[in-house]
């Protein structure tokens, strides 16, 4: 009922439920390819946990190309993003969270191991799967110190839940532990690390085999990169910004919003315009070659990690509203990183600011000294560069420990 009335009011929630309409039907012949297959389901929120999940679908589909992988997604945007990889067999919305939608989905898919990615439970599906003994694991399965999940009227729900999981896979000791208030059994654990280290380190191995891609006409002393952001961030940042360009000349600029339109965009532009500074879109110029402005604001998608290639200093969004963007697409090239102080949805940026590979700012002035300190001092950013580089290559593995997990579990993958 609540996602009807959430409905009304939300347009993505309006958006997923129109996409599910009809939806048992599509799937009851989609699922005909399956035929005597084995059946893997995969559950996703959103993107970031697709990204997490992906490098272990290409590792089992690489292991076993004869398996069949269903993905289940809850939001549209994560449905969208995954798009169409080669890997999934089956792409879809996962129903309503309902005793009856599970019986039903069960019944149709007949999966042989459900995983699902970092945090996701529905509870229905999972009393269901635990009824027909379908194995269940979370993958880089995380929560925060801040989580209400394991804490008051919600722990008492959440133990009852949590405990149908076949085996949890945590992200690091501080999750498994706070895990472990609603799941005591330690033999349910393999703390693995994040998948997430795996996928942006082969990102970052096809974004090196790929070509620059072509922006500045002249090549500047410094590049900077505001990845990812939202207005709170801009609201900081981008006058910092304007300031900095007007004080270095041969610093350049790229702005790469979350949100693309039209009017968000002009928005952008008159900060840096009103400093005298120049400002072009890529779409204006990518055409044609080249750009002689400054500042550059990216409005098509698909290109960040080859640009975090291209920078010297990075800026994440997200961290001024409710949860920071991924900060390790720019460490793995070795990138100093600067975010806001909403961070603790990301154990990655905690760690970054544990090893000296990251500033948090609250502010406007705390984001300029931060980001002139860096462009003044080039020892200091290859310090932090190279530090947050290695925080990435010391933690890749996660992928190859939970696959080897599962095939003790459940020998049917090897």
């Amino acid at each position: 009922m609540g996602f009807w009335i959430g409905s009304l009011f939300n347009a993505k929630i309006r958006e997923g439920l129109n996409a599910r309409k009809n939806q048992f039907a599509r799937l009851s012949e989609e699922i005909k390819r399956a035929g005597g297959r084995k059946r893997i389901l995969v559950h996703c929120t959103s993107a970031g946990e697709w990204l997490q999940a992906l490098p272990i679908i290409e590792k089992m589909k690489s292991a076993d190309p004869g398996l069949f992988i269903m993905v289940s997604f809850y939001s549209p945007s994560g449905f969208k993003f995954a798009k169409n990889p080669p890997q999934v067999d089956l792409k879809f919305y996962l129903p309503i969270d309902s005793i009856f939608s599970a019986h039903r989905l069960f019944t149709l898919l007949k999966p042989e191991l459900w995983i699902i990615s970092k945090f996701d439970i529905w509870p229905n599906h999972i009393m269901v799967a635990a009824k027909r003994k379908i194995p269940m694991v979370v993958t880089s399965a995380t929560l925060s110190a801040n989580s209400r999940r394991d804490k008051g009227i919600s722990r008492g729900f959440n133990k009852l839940v949590y405990n149908k999981i076949s085996h949890i896979f945590p992200i690091s000791e501080d999750d498994k532990r706070r895990f472990r208030a609603m799941v005591p059994d330690e033999a349910k654990y393999t703390v693995a690390g994040d998948t997430r280290y795996d996928h942006v380190y082969n990102r970052g191995l096809m974004a090196n085999d790929a070509g620059d891609v072509a922006i500045f006409e002249n090549k500047g002393d410094l590049v900077f990169i505001a990845g990812s952001t939202w207005p709170p961030d801009e609201k900081h940042i981008l006058p910092a910004l304007a300031g900095l360009c007007a004080e270095f000349k041969g610093l350049q600029v790229i702005v790469v919003p979350h949100e693309l339109h039209e009017s968000h965009l002009r928005e952008i532009e008159l900060v840096f315009k009103q400093a005298g500074i120049s400002i072009s879109r890529y779409s204006e110029f990518t055409a044609k070659g080249k750009t002689n402005a400054q500042v550059v604001i990216f409005n098509t998608i698909g290109l960040l990690a080859r640009l975090y290639k291209q920078t010297q200093i990075a800026y994440i969004g997200g961290s001024f509203g409710k949860g920071i963007h991924n900060v390790m697409e720019p460490a793995v090239f070795g990138q100093p990183v600067i975010f806001g102080p909403n961070h603790l949805n990301s154990h990655e940026a905690g760690e970054l600011l544990k090893i000296g590979a990251a500033f948090r700012i609250n502010n406007q002035h705390e984001f300029y000294n931060n980001t002139l300190l860096l462009i003044q001092n080039p020892a200091l950013r290859q310090q932090m560069g190279e530090a947050a580089k290695n925080l990435i290559y010391c933690n890749i593995g996660a992928t190859n420990i939970i696959y080897n997990t599962l095939i003790k579990q459940y020998g049917f993958l090897s």
